[in-house]
Protein backbone atom coordinates (compact mmCIF):
# COMPACT_ATOMS: atom_id res chain seq x y z
CA UNK A 1 0.00 0.00 0.00
CA UNK A 2 3.06 2.59 0.88
CA UNK A 3 4.62 1.49 -2.70
CA UNK A 4 1.43 3.20 -4.55
CA UNK A 5 0.99 6.17 -2.62
CA UNK A 6 4.47 6.94 -2.89
CA UNK A 7 3.63 6.42 -6.59
CA UNK A 8 0.81 8.26 -6.47
CA UNK A 9 2.83 11.60 -5.33
CA UNK A 10 5.93 10.89 -8.07
CA UNK A 11 3.04 11.12 -10.70
CA UNK A 12 2.08 14.27 -9.45
CA UNK A 13 5.15 15.64 -8.68
CA UNK A 14 5.67 15.63 -12.64
CA UNK A 15 2.20 16.80 -13.00
CA UNK A 16 2.31 19.67 -10.62
CA UNK A 17 5.64 21.03 -12.13
CA UNK A 18 4.52 20.70 -16.09
CA UNK A 19 0.73 21.96 -14.80
CA UNK A 20 -0.67 18.92 -16.20
CA UNK A 21 -3.62 17.38 -15.07
CA UNK A 22 -2.82 18.60 -11.50
CA UNK A 23 -2.20 21.60 -9.79
CA UNK A 24 0.23 22.29 -6.71
CA UNK A 25 -2.11 22.39 -4.35
CA UNK A 26 -2.52 18.51 -5.43
CA UNK A 27 0.46 17.82 -4.73
CA UNK A 28 0.23 19.53 -1.65
CA UNK A 29 -2.72 17.96 0.07
CA UNK A 30 -1.37 14.43 -1.26
CA UNK A 31 2.06 15.12 0.67
CA UNK A 32 0.48 16.63 3.46
CA UNK A 33 -1.65 13.32 3.63
CA UNK A 34 1.19 10.98 3.05
CA UNK A 35 3.14 12.57 5.73
CA UNK A 36 0.40 13.41 7.99
CA UNK A 37 1.19 16.88 8.31
CA UNK A 38 -1.18 20.00 8.40
CA UNK A 39 1.26 22.33 6.82
CA UNK A 40 3.10 22.17 3.47
CA UNK A 41 5.46 24.65 2.67
CA UNK A 42 7.61 25.73 -1.33
CA UNK A 43 7.85 29.50 -1.86
CA UNK A 44 8.30 29.69 -4.91
CA UNK A 45 7.21 32.02 -8.30
CA UNK A 46 4.39 30.70 -9.94
CA UNK A 47 3.73 30.61 -13.26
CA UNK A 48 2.47 34.04 -13.50
CA UNK A 49 5.93 35.09 -11.63
CA UNK A 50 3.90 36.28 -8.39
CA UNK A 51 6.21 34.38 -5.21
CA UNK A 52 4.21 32.28 -2.63
CA UNK A 53 3.49 28.97 -1.28
CA UNK A 54 2.96 26.76 -4.17
CA UNK A 55 1.89 23.88 -1.94
CA UNK A 56 -1.20 25.29 0.15
CA UNK A 57 -4.24 27.22 -0.95
CA UNK A 58 -3.30 30.64 0.20
CA UNK A 59 -4.95 31.71 3.92
CA UNK A 60 -4.19 34.05 6.77
CA UNK A 61 -1.33 32.17 7.87
CA UNK A 62 0.72 32.45 4.81
CA UNK A 63 -0.21 36.16 4.66
CA UNK A 64 1.30 36.53 7.91
CA UNK A 65 4.14 34.74 7.02
CA UNK A 66 4.87 36.57 3.93
CA UNK A 67 4.60 39.85 5.34
CA UNK A 68 6.45 39.60 8.46
CA UNK A 69 7.59 35.69 9.80
CA UNK A 70 9.25 34.77 6.92
CA UNK A 71 12.36 37.17 8.22
CA UNK A 72 12.14 35.52 11.65
CA UNK A 73 11.60 32.00 10.75
CA UNK A 74 14.91 30.47 12.14
CA UNK A 75 14.51 27.20 9.41
CA UNK A 76 14.57 29.45 6.79
CA UNK A 77 17.25 31.64 7.60
CA UNK A 78 19.31 27.98 8.12
CA UNK A 79 18.22 27.58 4.52
CA UNK A 80 19.91 30.92 3.74
CA UNK A 81 23.25 29.76 4.88
CA UNK A 82 23.51 26.50 2.35
CA UNK A 83 25.29 27.51 -0.78
CA UNK A 84 23.77 26.08 -3.97
CA UNK A 85 27.19 23.76 -4.21
CA UNK A 86 26.18 22.29 -0.80
CA UNK A 87 22.79 21.56 -1.64
CA UNK A 88 24.15 19.65 -4.66
CA UNK A 89 26.27 17.77 -2.39
CA UNK A 90 23.10 17.10 -0.15
CA UNK A 91 21.01 16.60 -3.40
CA UNK A 92 18.16 13.81 -1.28
CA UNK A 93 19.13 14.83 2.21
CA UNK A 94 16.27 15.36 4.62
CA UNK A 95 16.72 16.61 7.66
CA UNK A 96 13.88 16.18 10.78
CA UNK A 97 13.52 20.17 12.66
CA UNK A 98 15.46 19.12 15.50
CA UNK A 99 18.63 18.25 13.07
CA UNK A 100 18.64 21.92 11.96
CA UNK A 101 17.51 23.93 15.39
CA UNK A 102 17.99 22.80 18.63
CA UNK A 103 14.33 21.91 19.59
CA UNK A 104 14.46 23.94 22.73
CA UNK A 105 15.73 26.94 20.91
CA UNK A 106 13.23 26.56 18.29
CA UNK A 107 9.89 26.50 21.00
CA UNK A 108 11.57 29.27 23.22
CA UNK A 109 11.96 31.58 19.71
CA UNK A 110 10.33 34.26 19.04
CA UNK A 111 8.99 33.08 15.76
CA UNK A 112 7.09 29.84 17.20
CA UNK A 113 5.66 31.75 20.69
CA UNK A 114 4.39 34.31 18.65
CA UNK A 115 3.32 32.55 14.97
CA UNK A 116 4.18 28.90 14.71
CA UNK A 117 2.52 27.62 17.78
CA UNK A 118 -1.05 28.85 16.28
CA UNK A 119 -0.11 27.72 12.63
CA UNK A 120 0.76 24.39 12.95
CA UNK A 121 4.29 24.26 13.20
CA UNK A 122 5.52 22.67 16.05
CA UNK A 123 7.51 19.74 14.21
CA UNK A 124 9.18 20.28 10.89
CA UNK A 125 10.54 17.73 8.31
CA UNK A 126 12.42 19.14 5.10
CA UNK A 127 15.08 19.31 2.74
CA UNK A 128 16.61 21.66 -0.17
CA UNK A 129 16.05 22.09 -3.48
CA UNK A 130 19.05 23.76 -5.81
CA UNK A 131 17.64 25.42 -9.11
CA UNK A 132 18.87 29.26 -9.46
CA UNK A 133 18.42 29.81 -6.00
CA UNK A 134 18.43 27.32 -2.60
CA UNK A 135 14.53 26.75 -2.33
CA UNK A 136 13.55 24.88 0.87
CA UNK A 137 10.86 22.81 1.32
CA UNK A 138 9.11 21.93 4.53
CA UNK A 139 6.40 19.90 6.10
CA UNK A 140 4.51 20.11 9.53
CA UNK A 141 2.99 19.11 12.52
CA UNK A 142 1.11 20.40 15.28
CA UNK A 143 1.63 20.11 18.73
CA UNK A 144 -1.14 17.54 19.44
CA UNK A 145 0.88 15.37 16.87
CA UNK A 146 3.92 13.15 17.18
CA UNK A 147 7.20 14.18 15.97
CA UNK A 148 8.24 13.24 12.02
CA UNK A 149 10.25 9.61 12.49
CA UNK A 150 12.56 8.06 10.71
CA UNK A 151 9.93 6.82 7.98
CA UNK A 152 8.62 9.62 7.29
CA UNK A 153 12.95 10.89 6.67
CA UNK A 154 13.14 7.92 4.06
CA UNK A 155 9.61 8.72 2.72
CA UNK A 156 10.57 12.34 1.95
CA UNK A 157 14.14 11.40 0.96
CA UNK A 158 12.74 9.60 -1.90
CA UNK A 159 10.87 12.07 -3.14
CA UNK A 160 12.91 14.89 -2.94
CA UNK A 161 14.79 14.20 -6.32
CA UNK A 162 12.45 13.62 -8.20
CA UNK A 163 10.85 17.08 -6.68
CA UNK A 164 14.27 18.61 -8.03
CA UNK A 165 13.78 16.88 -11.15
CA UNK A 166 10.69 17.85 -12.59
CA UNK A 167 11.02 21.59 -11.32
CA UNK A 168 14.71 21.19 -13.41
CA UNK A 169 12.22 19.63 -16.79
CA UNK A 170 9.79 22.55 -16.36
CA UNK A 171 12.30 25.03 -17.07
CA UNK A 172 13.99 23.58 -19.94
CA UNK A 173 10.27 22.37 -21.36
CA UNK A 174 9.11 25.72 -20.36
CA UNK A 175 8.28 27.17 -23.46
CA UNK A 176 5.63 25.24 -24.43
CA UNK A 177 4.04 25.12 -21.54
CA UNK A 178 1.36 24.36 -20.59
CA UNK A 179 -0.92 21.46 -22.28
CA UNK A 180 2.97 20.29 -23.21
CA UNK A 181 2.27 17.22 -25.79
CA UNK A 182 4.63 15.13 -28.06
CA UNK A 183 3.78 17.68 -30.93
CA UNK A 184 4.79 20.77 -29.25
CA UNK A 185 7.75 18.98 -28.42
CA UNK A 186 9.25 19.82 -31.82
CA UNK A 187 9.26 23.77 -31.50
CA UNK A 188 11.90 23.45 -28.91
CA UNK A 189 15.72 23.64 -29.63
CA UNK A 190 16.61 21.25 -27.09
CA UNK A 191 16.19 17.36 -27.85
CA UNK A 192 13.77 14.88 -26.26
CA UNK A 193 14.37 11.42 -26.49
CA UNK A 194 11.95 8.77 -24.93
CA UNK A 195 13.96 5.49 -24.28
CA UNK A 196 12.72 2.28 -22.73
CA UNK A 197 15.22 0.51 -20.05
CA UNK A 198 16.99 -1.40 -23.03
CA UNK A 199 17.83 1.67 -24.48
CA UNK A 200 15.29 1.37 -27.46
CA UNK A 201 13.73 4.91 -28.60
CA UNK A 202 10.25 5.25 -28.08
CA UNK A 203 9.92 9.04 -29.12
CA UNK A 204 12.25 11.80 -30.22
CA UNK A 205 11.30 15.42 -31.17
CA UNK A 206 12.49 17.56 -34.57
CA UNK A 207 15.73 18.79 -32.63
CA UNK A 208 16.86 15.05 -31.10
CA UNK A 209 16.33 13.39 -34.41
CA UNK A 210 18.69 16.21 -36.21
CA UNK A 211 21.28 15.68 -33.64
CA UNK A 212 21.12 11.90 -34.27
CA UNK A 213 21.75 12.14 -37.88
CA UNK A 214 24.67 14.24 -37.28
CA UNK A 215 27.32 12.01 -37.67
CA UNK A 216 30.07 13.92 -35.38
CA UNK A 217 27.98 13.79 -32.20
CA UNK A 218 28.23 11.99 -29.32
CA UNK A 219 24.86 10.38 -29.29
CA UNK A 220 23.93 8.03 -32.40
CA UNK A 221 20.92 5.36 -32.63
CA UNK A 222 21.93 1.75 -34.38
CA UNK A 223 19.34 -0.09 -35.23
CA UNK A 224 19.24 -4.01 -33.99
CA UNK A 225 16.97 -6.89 -35.73
CA UNK A 226 14.01 -8.11 -33.20
CA UNK A 227 11.67 -10.94 -33.48
CA UNK A 228 9.73 -11.40 -36.89
CA UNK A 229 12.25 -9.65 -38.55
CA UNK A 230 11.44 -5.86 -37.42
CA UNK A 231 13.73 -3.84 -35.86
CA UNK A 232 13.95 -1.14 -33.23
CA UNK A 233 16.40 2.24 -32.98
CA UNK A 234 18.59 1.80 -29.88
CA UNK A 235 20.35 5.19 -28.25
CA UNK A 236 23.53 5.09 -27.74
CA UNK A 237 26.84 7.20 -26.64
CA UNK A 238 29.80 7.01 -28.60
CA UNK A 239 32.26 7.26 -25.88
CA UNK A 240 32.05 3.69 -24.10
CA UNK A 241 32.23 5.63 -20.28
CA UNK A 242 29.68 7.96 -21.68
CA UNK A 243 27.44 5.54 -22.53
CA UNK A 244 27.85 3.32 -19.80
CA UNK A 245 27.12 5.87 -17.46
CA UNK A 246 23.67 7.08 -19.68
CA UNK A 247 22.72 3.48 -19.42
CA UNK A 248 22.90 3.89 -15.84
CA UNK A 249 20.93 6.81 -15.52
CA UNK A 250 18.35 5.59 -17.79
CA UNK A 251 17.83 2.07 -15.86
CA UNK A 252 17.21 4.22 -12.73
CA UNK A 253 14.77 6.64 -14.01
CA UNK A 254 12.58 3.71 -15.53
CA UNK A 255 12.90 2.02 -12.15
CA UNK A 256 11.33 5.01 -10.18
CA UNK A 257 14.40 6.91 -9.77
CA UNK A 258 14.77 10.71 -10.52
CA UNK A 259 18.03 10.26 -12.87
CA UNK A 260 20.37 12.69 -12.84
CA UNK A 261 22.35 15.00 -15.01
CA UNK A 262 25.62 14.35 -17.16
CA UNK A 263 27.83 15.44 -20.13
CA UNK A 264 28.30 13.69 -23.30
CA UNK A 265 31.60 13.55 -25.15
CA UNK A 266 31.80 14.15 -29.12
CA UNK A 267 32.52 11.42 -31.42
CA UNK A 268 35.99 10.53 -30.73
CA UNK A 269 38.48 12.35 -32.78
CA UNK A 270 35.79 14.80 -33.76
CA UNK A 271 37.39 17.38 -31.57
CA UNK A 272 41.54 17.89 -30.67
CA UNK A 273 40.80 17.84 -26.85
CA UNK A 274 37.59 15.20 -26.66
CA UNK A 275 35.78 17.87 -24.74
CA UNK A 276 32.10 17.29 -24.18
CA UNK A 277 29.59 19.00 -26.77
CA UNK A 278 26.31 18.21 -25.12
CA UNK A 279 24.59 18.37 -21.88
CA UNK A 280 22.32 15.54 -20.96
CA UNK A 281 19.51 15.41 -18.17
CA UNK A 282 17.36 12.16 -17.91
CA UNK A 283 14.49 11.76 -15.82
CA UNK A 284 11.67 9.70 -15.73
CA UNK A 285 9.32 9.30 -18.81
CA UNK A 286 5.72 11.08 -18.46
CA UNK A 287 2.91 9.32 -20.31
CA UNK A 288 1.52 12.01 -22.37
CA UNK A 289 4.85 12.03 -24.19
CA UNK A 290 4.92 8.43 -25.18
CA UNK A 291 1.22 8.17 -26.20
CA UNK A 292 -0.01 10.31 -29.42
CA UNK A 293 -3.71 8.92 -29.09
CA UNK A 294 -4.37 9.92 -25.45
CA UNK A 295 -3.07 13.57 -26.06
CA UNK A 296 -5.62 14.62 -23.04
CA UNK A 297 -4.91 11.69 -20.55
CA UNK A 298 -2.67 14.01 -18.20
CA UNK A 299 0.85 13.91 -17.36
CA UNK A 300 2.10 10.43 -15.11
CA UNK A 301 5.47 8.74 -15.09
CA UNK A 302 4.85 6.33 -17.65
CA UNK A 303 7.30 3.27 -15.52
CA UNK A 304 9.62 1.59 -17.88
CA UNK A 305 11.24 4.00 -19.50
CA UNK A 306 12.97 7.22 -19.51
CA UNK A 307 13.18 10.99 -21.09
CA UNK A 308 16.54 12.08 -21.87
CA UNK A 309 16.75 16.25 -22.58
CA UNK A 310 19.77 17.19 -24.55
CA UNK A 311 21.42 20.43 -25.54
CA UNK A 312 24.36 21.52 -26.98
CA UNK A 313 26.90 23.33 -24.78
CA UNK A 314 29.01 24.34 -27.35
CA UNK A 315 26.10 25.98 -29.36
CA UNK A 316 24.30 29.70 -28.54
CA UNK A 317 23.54 30.68 -24.92
CA UNK A 318 22.16 33.97 -24.83
CA UNK A 319 19.44 34.67 -26.67
CA UNK A 320 19.13 37.76 -29.16
CA UNK A 321 18.88 41.20 -28.55
CA UNK A 322 15.95 41.60 -30.62
CA UNK A 323 13.97 38.91 -28.63
CA UNK A 324 14.42 40.65 -25.51
CA UNK A 325 13.21 43.80 -27.06
CA UNK A 326 9.78 42.45 -28.09
CA UNK A 327 9.34 39.98 -24.85
CA UNK A 328 10.21 42.95 -22.42
CA UNK A 329 10.57 46.10 -23.87
CA UNK A 330 13.75 46.92 -23.18
CA UNK A 331 16.33 49.43 -24.72
CA UNK A 332 19.13 47.74 -26.85
CA UNK A 333 21.39 49.06 -24.38
CA UNK A 334 19.35 47.05 -21.31
CA UNK A 335 19.48 43.93 -23.66
CA UNK A 336 23.00 44.18 -24.25
CA UNK A 337 23.65 44.92 -20.52
CA UNK A 338 21.11 42.18 -19.44
CA UNK A 339 23.04 38.82 -21.55
CA UNK A 340 26.25 40.11 -20.75
CA UNK A 341 25.32 40.15 -16.96
CA UNK A 342 23.87 36.33 -17.34
CA UNK A 343 27.05 35.84 -18.66
CA UNK A 344 28.69 36.31 -15.46
CA UNK A 345 30.66 39.66 -15.42
CA UNK A 346 29.91 42.65 -12.83
CA UNK A 347 28.52 45.79 -13.32
CA UNK A 348 32.03 47.28 -13.43
CA UNK A 349 32.80 45.28 -16.34
CA UNK A 350 29.96 46.08 -18.39
CA UNK A 351 31.05 49.53 -17.70
CA UNK A 352 34.43 49.40 -18.64
CA UNK A 353 33.43 47.68 -21.72
CA UNK A 354 31.01 49.58 -22.98
CA UNK A 355 32.95 52.76 -21.97
CA UNK A 356 30.03 54.36 -20.19
CA UNK A 357 30.11 55.17 -16.17
CA UNK A 358 29.11 52.73 -13.59
CA UNK A 359 25.93 54.80 -12.43
CA UNK A 360 24.50 54.68 -16.12
CA UNK A 361 24.96 50.55 -16.11
CA UNK A 362 23.56 50.44 -12.72
CA UNK A 363 20.57 52.46 -13.58
CA UNK A 364 20.00 49.73 -16.99
CA UNK A 365 20.32 47.40 -14.18
CA UNK A 366 17.60 48.58 -12.26
CA UNK A 367 15.43 49.01 -15.43
CA UNK A 368 16.34 45.70 -16.86
CA UNK A 369 15.19 44.06 -13.66
CA UNK A 370 11.83 46.11 -13.24
CA UNK A 371 10.45 45.77 -16.98
CA UNK A 372 11.73 41.89 -16.55
CA UNK A 373 9.85 41.19 -12.99
CA UNK A 374 12.91 39.91 -11.87
CA UNK A 375 13.87 39.74 -8.00
CA UNK A 376 17.71 40.04 -8.46
CA UNK A 377 20.55 38.98 -10.52
CA UNK A 378 20.45 35.38 -10.05
CA UNK A 379 16.59 35.44 -11.30
CA UNK A 380 17.44 37.75 -13.86
CA UNK A 381 19.95 34.94 -14.95
CA UNK A 382 16.99 32.49 -15.03
CA UNK A 383 14.81 34.59 -17.04
CA UNK A 384 17.58 35.03 -19.65
CA UNK A 385 18.37 31.12 -19.72
CA UNK A 386 14.87 30.21 -20.47
CA UNK A 387 14.42 32.99 -23.46
CA UNK A 388 17.93 31.48 -24.66
CA UNK A 389 15.60 28.21 -24.98
CA UNK A 390 13.12 30.16 -26.85
CA UNK A 391 15.75 30.78 -29.72
CA UNK A 392 16.36 28.22 -32.57
CA UNK A 393 19.56 29.23 -33.74
CA UNK A 394 20.43 29.48 -37.47
CA UNK A 395 23.86 29.12 -36.73
CA UNK A 396 23.96 25.26 -38.52
CA UNK A 397 24.84 21.85 -36.95
CA UNK A 398 27.31 21.54 -34.41
CA UNK A 399 29.87 20.04 -36.94
CA UNK A 400 30.54 20.45 -40.22
CA UNK A 401 28.66 18.45 -42.59
CA UNK A 402 30.07 17.57 -45.87
CA UNK A 403 26.62 17.98 -48.37
CA UNK A 404 26.94 16.49 -52.08
CA UNK A 405 28.08 19.40 -54.39
CA UNK A 406 24.83 21.65 -55.61
CA UNK A 407 24.41 22.36 -59.53
CA UNK A 408 25.28 25.12 -60.80
CA UNK A 409 22.36 27.55 -62.52
CA UNK A 410 23.97 30.10 -64.60
CA UNK A 411 21.74 33.47 -64.78
CA UNK A 412 20.80 34.46 -68.38
CA UNK A 413 21.53 37.82 -69.08
CA UNK A 414 19.28 40.29 -71.20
Amino acid sequence: MQRIELTEVVDLIYAAALDEGASWQDLGDKLMTLMAAQRATLWMNDEEDVPGNLLMRTDSYDDEYASRYVVLDPYRSAARGVSLEETVRRRGDVRLGHEIIPDVSYVNSEFYADFGSRSSRRYMIGGLISMSKVIPLGLHRDAASKPFSEDDRRKLSLLLPHLQRALQMRDRLAPVAPGLGAGALDVLPIGVIVVDREMRVLHTNAAAAALLLDSQSGLSTAHHRLARGTSKPTLFARHPDDHAQLCRLVIAASRGSAGGGMQIRARPGALPDGSATLSALVGPALRHLTSSSQPNMGTSVFHGAATVLVRHLLGPSTPPVKLLLDLFGLSRSEAEVAIALAGGVTAEHVAHTRCVSLDTVRSQIRSVLRKTSASGLRDLERIIALCSTMHVAAAGPLFPVEMPPKAVTRRRTV
